[in-house]
């Protein structure tokens, strides 16, 4: 029950990443082509780094508490739509 009070956006969707991408990976790993090995192989290493962010995720809640971490991590999340905006408004002028 603590790690459900204890809940930020990046644990949630780190966790939620790992738990679609293992399984999906091994799938294409066992897969046909080689290609899809290849593609499977390329999700499993993106376990590196996400488990780096959940991991560090959790130091960080542990030191600071929850509140402050998810106004970071929704101010981050912020930034980066705002930037993804400012993509979107460039490429239609040019």
């Amino acid at each position: 029950m603590k790690l459900l009070q204890n809940l930020t956006v990046f644990f949630s969707l780190g966790v939620l990443a790992l738990l679609i991408g293992i399984p999906y990976s091994i799938l294409l790993i066992n897969g046909n082509s080689a290609q899809d090995g290849l593609l499977g192989i390329y999700l499993l290493f993106g376990i590196i780094p996400v488990s780096i962010v959940v991991l560090l995720d959790r130091i960080l809640v542990g030191k600071f508490g929850v509140k402050k971490v998810n106004r970071v991590q929704v101010c981050f999340f912020g930034v980066i739509v705002l930037l993804w905006l400012v993509r979107f408004i460039a490429n239609l002028f040019y």
